[in-house]
């Protein structure tokens, strides 16, 4: 690789640490790009191959963060979401998922019901999020002065959006291919005329026309139909970005190292498009759990944005993104140390905001909602500790605690529910013995008769205290239960417990 080569590649990463918070160096870049007269067009794209993960929203919150920190520092602002649902349906992915047989290689966006069901999901998500504006429609589209837009690559390309510079490239097809060292006819794929797949081998090039033949139907044939006319992903990123004038996007370091998409299409903007590429914000791999590799919307199992909205408030999960600084992976995982962890930094960030920390405040300006306070929370672990003692009864333990602490005790036991080892749980096969005694519970408590108490409630060798117990069900209830799994061999209370933990799900145990 050449010297220049070498210094271009670096330069993708380059950052200036001294500003606050990362979203503000390429804030400022843009700004000395443009002038405080344009208006900054950030684009987060992601192609809806399978459910968007929280691997694809870091795409989508670092270019959030950039547009929040534009407009801290008075600079008009607009996030552009693309969804790329023109590119091909993997026959290998067709083969696997029913919903897409005989969808294979043909675009994503072919596949209507699947990718709008997709898309409108992750626009739903944005919503609760606080990024995609609320009057936006299903689809995520808004109204022209909007500072959010919502685009469909599928749709653009067959209404014949980029036709201009897709003849234009055609043109330029010789250049184009020596500027990234490939012969032209690979810079360009078709979707076959005849079956709407795009297996197809480019056999020649026109400047309003291309010679095909098809893989999957045999064809051999010429179009005029230029709106079909793919370019490969690297010039298709750049046809976007000059059609749409995008200043800047967000982008995994897989797509900024050398010899990647960011690192050769600097020659196309250079020597061919005579403009910026625009400024490119590297981000790391976000990881889940103990997976050595990145998330995989299309193998399927990676966790979304709504998994983690229902453990965690929006401010939080722009917390766990905002934090480390973009170039950084980091890892995500709803594991009980890793959560309550989460939870204990971001509850000493808010303490360091309180305190007016510098760096601690500029994330918070670029998170924070209209409403957002810094008030004082309990912790996340004794949220956790209330709700098993208090046999995750979520409205007893906010009267406790106070109204403010309701959404994270709503949190806390949705979490509960979903991703931890409960003790109603954790059941045995032991038969209890007889527990009362002259009709009543015992005056004087063992080791021996506390087991058999909560083998005879609730099928279980341990549980909360007996006070608590006694607290929240009271003695008559207790005594009433005893009797009622000592005569019919029922247990009303581990049915209340269980529809308390997971309502509607019956009786796990």
């Amino acid at each position: 690789m050449s010297t220049t080569a070498q210094v271009g590649y670096a330069d993708l990463f380059r950052q200036d640490r001294s500003h606050p918070h990362w979203a503000y160096h390429y804030a400022q870049r843009l700004i000395e790009r443009h002038g405080p007269e344009r208006r900054v067009v950030i684009q987060t794209s992601m192609s809806p191959s399978g459910w968007f993960h929280v691997g694809n929203f870091r795409d989508t919150a670092c270019a959030y963060l950039v547009h929040r920190a534009l407009r801290r520092l008075g600079q008009d602002s607009l996030i552009l979401l693309s969804f790329d649902d023109y590119d091909p349906i993997r026959p290998s992915q067709a083969a696997r998922d029913p919903e897409l047989a005989g969808y294979g290689a043909r675009p994503l966006g072919a596949a209507t019901e699947r990718s709008t069901r997709i898309c409108r999901r992750y626009v739903a998500e944005l919503k609760r999020m606080g990024i995609c504006p609320p009057e936006a429609d299903a689809d995520g589209r808004t109204p022209a002065e909007s500072d959010w837009q919502t685009h469909y690559q599928h749709e653009r390309y067959l209404v014949g959006t980029y036709v201009p510079l897709q003849r234009r490239y055609l043109r330029g097809a010789g250049k184009l291919g020596k500027l990234l060292g490939q012969a032209p006819e690979h810079l360009f794929s078709v979707y076959c005329e005849q079956c709407g797949r795009g297996g197809t081998r480019t056999l020649k090039l026109g400047r309003d026309r291309v010679r095909y033949a098809c893989d999957s139907c045999g064809a051999l044939t010429t179009t005029r139909r230029i709106e079909l006319v793919k370019p490969a992903w690297a010039l298709d990123w750049t046809l976007r970005v000059t059609h749409e004038r995008i200043d800047c996007e967000p982008a995994g370091q897989d797509h900024c190292s050398a010899g990647s998409t960011m690192d050769r299409t600097r020659a196309i903007y250079r020597e061919y498009l005579r403009a910026y590429q625009p400024v490119i914000v590297p981000y790391g791999l976000v990881r889940q759990s103990a997976d050595a590799g990145k998330v995989s919307g299309s193998r399927g199992g990676g966790m979304t944005l709504a998994d983690l909205m229902r453990v965690m408030p929006a401010r939080l999960i722009l917390f766990l993104y905002g934090r480390p600084n973009c170039l950084s992976d980091f890892r995500i995982s709803l594991d009980f140390a890793p959560f309550v962890a989460v939870y204990d930094a971001y509850d000493r960030f808010l303490a360091q905001v309180r305190a007016g920390e510098p760096r601690a405040v500029a994330l918070h300006d670029l998170i924070a909602g209209e409403d957002d306070d810094t008030g004082r929370l309990p912790g996340m672990r004794r949220v956790l500790g209330l709700l098993q003692s208090h046999c995750y009864d979520a409205d007893r333990v906010i009267s406790l605690l106070g109204p403010a602490a309701g959404d994270r005790v709503r949190h806390a036991h949705a979490w509960l529910a979903r991703h931890n080892d409960c003790w109603i749980d954790r059941t045995v096969q032991d038969v209890p013995g007889n527990l009362l005694i002259g009709g009543d519970l015992p005056g004087r408590w063992t080791r021996a008769s506390y087991r058999t108490l909560y083998l005879t409630l609730f099928g279980t060798e341990s549980g909360p205290p007996l006070r608590r117990l006694m607290e929240v069900f009271g003695r008559d209830e207790l005594v009433a239960a005893v009797r009622a799994y000592t005569d019919r061999g029922e247990r009303p209370l581990r049915e209340r417990v269980l529809a308390q933990l997971r309502p509607g799900d019956g009786d796990a145990g």
